[in-house]
């Protein structure tokens, strides 16, 4: 089984946690270079991520593969290059509309798209003549036991669980830069956007239902009603829509949070060499690592690579210095050689 794992989430995010029962300090604001994000509320660490990677999957499965009203994860999950996926990804939002959508944005929205971009309520073709509205945010409905179907390791976890991490992913309100993809019709694009103006969730969980109970009263399944009406939802199913994601096996998720946090924003979306070798003082930051000791961050880093290595997500772990501080190189590992 395969997930997707959308690649601006992963380069853009960052893990945000209470360490050691410590309570979270609202807004919380994380700077590095050019990346950055303000926190608003809540939490995002590996296991939300994860619940990221199951909407965004299904969403692809349901755009592209749904045969017979069914969506299933057993299907294979198509490139960015596959002609239906240029087709979907055209469809959605033009340039024009997320130039006018960005420039929109009002706090009285509460980073929820407004309706009469989809409604056609109001036409937009003095906006972007040949798109007069754009499509209707994607919304769905999923039981847990239908995740644990698709999704065999979440049936480690039970119902309270699985609702306790859709319930907090959809808690989690943030200011960041998200570029969104799209295709203009000859080639991929990436629109520049931020909600920097408008704290944001993912996606918007509306309704909660218990929809099996045991006669003593114990609830054994609950029913999601979803809807990616928010600005960073909505682009989220942009940039899975036109697949621009990584593969990610189900064996992934039994990793350690921080191995899985450093495959994910380090390794994961990046071709080539383009983060190899990394620097300790990027890893520090990109894991939010608390302390500045920096044999206590070797450490981590080490343990990291080991697990990393040992479940043959990369091979041949160096810690070398160069320019007189630590940096970390590897070989990362095929698809073909991830799943041996």
């Amino acid at each position: 089984m395969k997930l997707a794992a959308e690649k601006n989430l992963n380069k853009y995010v960052f893990p945000i946690f209470s360490i050691k029962g410590r309570k979270i300090t609202y807004p919380y604001k994380i700077e590095m270079g050019s990346y950055g994000l303000l926190c608003e509320n809540g939490a995002f660490g590996a296991s939300n991520w994860m619940i990221m990677d199951i909407l965004g999957t299904y969403i692809i499965h349901k755009l592209h593969n749904n045969r017979e009203g069914k969506v299933e994860f057993k299907h294979k999950i198509p490139t960015s290059m596959d002609s239906r996926v240029k087709k979907t990804s055209s469809l959605y939002i033009s340039e024009k509309l997320l130039k006018h959508l960005a420039n929109r944005l009002s706090p009285a929205d509460q980073g929820i798209i407004p309706q009469y971009f989809y409604s056609g309520d109001v036409n937009l073709q003095e906006i972007d003549p040949l798109h007069n509205r754009m499509k209707k945010p994607q919304g769905i409905k999923i039981t847990d036991s239908y995740l644990k179907e698709q999704v065999p390791i979440l049936s480690k976890y039970s119902s309270n669980q699985i609702h306790g991490l859709i319930k907090s992913t959809s808690e989690w309100m943030v200011r960041m830069n998200y570029p969104i993809r799209f295709f203009d019709g000859k080639n991929y694009q990436n629109f520049s956007f931020n909600n920097y103006k408008i704290p944001c969730t993912l996606f918007r969980l509306l309704e909660v239902r218990n929809s099996k109970v045991s006669k003593d009263g114990h609830i054994l399944e609950r029913e999601y009603s979803i809807r990616f009406d928010t600005l960073l939802g909505y682009f989220y199913v942009q940039n899975c829509l036109s697949c621009y994601v990584d593969l990610l096996p189900d064996k992934f998720y039994l990793m350690s949070d921080y191995a899985q946090l450093f495959y994910r924003m380090l390794i994961l979306p990046y071709f080539d060499d383009f983060k190899n070798p990394i620097g300790i003082e990027e890893v520090r930051k990109r894991l939010v690592l608390k302390t500045k000791d920096t044999y206590m961050v070797r450490k981590v880093v080490k343990r990291i690579l080991d697990e990393l290595e040992s479940n043959s997500y990369i091979k041949e772990p160096r810690e070398d210095k160069l320019n007189g501080k630590y940096a970390y190189s590897y070989k990362k590992s095929t698809w073909k050689e991830i799943n041996e």
